[in-house]
């Protein structure tokens, strides 16, 4: 996180070389991408720089860290290649393509051994490969959730509870994942969520596909906008009818025990 502390737009070049100027002299380094905003041309005055580090295969290690030059927070990340390669499997299982994309959408800075370049041919198989559908269990569950999330704010706008924007939104946050895992599709992530469904260029550019439900987008959108329990149950009704329907009277799930 970067504080809110706007960046020099003139000089963030050249403090990228002299962060670069250490990592390049090692001898366990091989290869470094620019990542983030400033890969894809979508920064702002306080977009900070995302650099990944690729290390030798025989490091034992990993770090992430950020460090300021001349004014400019440079953000790092430093991985041999089978720790990025666990990471595109994970995330995966997870229907996360995080790592990927990262790799996928950076600029390659410098390359001594083509790993760089063999890694970005990797996750753009991994950004096309498509998640596992969720199993009936899964879906009866998540859809209780939902339902369980929405009567709590329910609750607290009818006390005046002073937590309620926090659980509205806790609640968003969730319908978002759970419709996005039941469709199959990775779900934008909270700091992008808004342009990437307002912005089909911004989406393109962060290579997410585009989202299968454009009335879903529309309900979501407006959720955000209005912080209205109206709105919210109208989102998570929505998400209901896609999902197989849902009815609290007589819900009831029956499975074997897992001992």
């Amino acid at each position: 996180m970067n504080m809110n502390i706007p960046q020099n737009k003139n000089n963030w070049q050249f403090a990228l070389e002299i962060f670069l100027e250490e990592w390049k002299e090692k001898d366990f380094v091989e290869a470094a991408l620019l990542t983030g905003s400033r890969a894809i041309n979508t920064q702002t005055e306080y977009s900070d720089v995302d650099v990944y580090i690729i290390l030798s295969e025989d490091v034992d290690w990993r770090e992430r860290g950020n460090k300021v030059i001349n004014g400019v927070l440079i953000e790092y990340f430093a991985n041999p290649p089978r720790q990025i390669r666990h990471y595109f499997k994970k995330e995966f299982r997870e229907n996360s393509r995080c790592t990927a994309r990262i790799v996928a959408v950076g600029k390659v800075l410098f390359d001594k051994t083509g790993i760089a370049e063999e890694l970005k041919r990797e996750a753009l198989e991994h950004m096309e490969k498509p998640f596992q559908k969720p199993d009936k269990v899964w879906i009866e569950v998540a859809k209780y959730g939902l339902w369980d999330m929405l009567d709590s704010v329910k609750d607290a706008k009818e006390r005046n509870d002073p937590s309620f924007p926090y659980l509205y939104h806790l609640t968003l946050n969730e319908v978002l994942g759970v419709y996005s895992q039941f469709l199959s599709v990775e779900a934008p992530p909270a700091s992008k969520v808004y342009r990437m469904f307002a912005d089909g260029e911004f989406r393109e550019a962060y290579m997410f596909e585009p989202f299968p439900d454009g009335e879903f987008m529309a309900l979501f959108l407006s959720a955000i906008e209005r912080e209205q329990v109206e709105t919210l149950e109208k989102l998570i009704l929505h998400v209901f009818e896609r999902m197989g329907g849902f009815n609290i009277d007589g819900w009831r799930l029956k499975t074997e025990t897992e001992v």
